[in-house]
């Protein structure tokens, strides 16, 4: 048994060593500061969710568009954007002005 345990132990410190390290993207703004709960695209009869992709690309300061969004997506720009607010949980249309992702933390 002891010979299992020395390969698992060599095989796993092999990897360390000759394999680079991956960072894992921290997204700029936590989720618990963004306006929406959920954001999607509807085109002809089917929803998109694509709340993952726009989370990890938003900043402070970003004004959220939906042209901004079929850039981050490339999803068509004939596609209907819609959120889900985080306060109201109401389905909501993205305002043609954008949605302002402000930075909360320096008041």
């Amino acid at each position: 048994m002891s010979w299992i345990t020395w390969i698992y132990s060599h095989f796993f410190y092999c990897k360390r060593r000759l394999c680079p390290h991956t960072k894992r993207h921290i997204p700029d703004v936590p989720a618990n500061k963004l306006p929406w709960f959920w954001v999607g695209a509807t085109i002809l009869d089917s929803t998109i969710c694509v709340t993952d992709v726009v989370n990890n690309h938003v900043k402070y300061g970003t004004i959220v568009t939906s042209k901004l969004l079929s850039e981050i997506t490339h999803i068509d720009d004939s596609a209907v954007w819609k959120y889900i607010d985080a306060k109201t949980l109401e389905e909501k249309d993205f305002p043609p002005d954008g949605i302002v992702i402000e930075d909360d933390t320096l008041y």
